[in-house]
């Protein structure tokens, strides 16, 4: 099967607990740049400052923070800062977004998906293929309703994909029953809610 997802980070902090919390903390954020391609990490920038860096693979690094640094709880980020950094010389950089509470974007508040746009939007080499969002949802008399979200390039889906189950867990009383295991392919769950059965998957566009 082709790699739809770049490898996991491999250091000696992975068996570390506090970074093992961060990482799976903050997965949100990171699976998305995953999916686009790039290994993506949580890094320290010292004095106990948390940040997600993506290599870009191109000699420079998306790093993404909260209003200063990522806090341990990520219930507690008011928003999210992105800066693209040369890898090498790391005082060369650009503010890509901002969505804390003093930030041209902080209309956005922690919502994922006009980050990751913001990052998908970026001129990068070796570009993952877009991605199309859908859902088929299923009621016990048999009834099917579909919805599909359009093409978009890969960060921006799989954030699109996970703001979608969170709203059927969180706003719609759904329960998640199955998940494809991310090694194996793109994005794909089933919830249930009282015999309703939703489908919401993530494939590959043809364009």
């Amino acid at each position: 099967m082709t790699t739809t997802i770049a490898a996991l980070p491999d250091h000696n902090l992975v068996t570390d607990p506090l970074w093992q919390r961060l990482f799976h903390g903050y997965s949100h954020v990171i699976t998305p740049l995953r999916y686009a391609g790039w290994v993506t990490d949580i890094e320290t920038a010292g004095g106990g400052e948390f940040f997600v860096r993506a290599d870009l693979r191109d000699g420079t690094e998306v790093t993404v923070a909260s209003e200063r640094s990522l806090p341990t709880d990520p219930a507690e980020a008011n928003g999210w800062t992105a800066i693209r950094r040369d890898i090498e010389n790391t005082s060369k950089h650009t503010v890509l977004y901002d969505s804390t509470p003093n930030g041209p974007q902080r209309h956005h508040g922690t919502i994922l998906i006009p980050l990751m746009a913001r990052i998908d939007g970026l001129d990068v080499p070796g570009r993952a293929p877009r991605l199309i969002v859908s859902a088929t949802h299923t009621a016990p008399y048999g009834a099917n309703h579909n919805q599909t979200a359009g093409i978009e390039a890969p960060a921006t889906a799989i954030a699109r994909f996970q703001e979608w189950s969170w709203r059927l867990i969180d706003h719609e009383g759904y329960r998640r029953v199955w998940h494809r295991p991310e090694h194996e392919g793109y994005p794909l769950a089933l919830f249930e809610r009282h015999g309703h059965i939703t489908t919401v998957r993530v494939t590959r566009s043809n364009d």
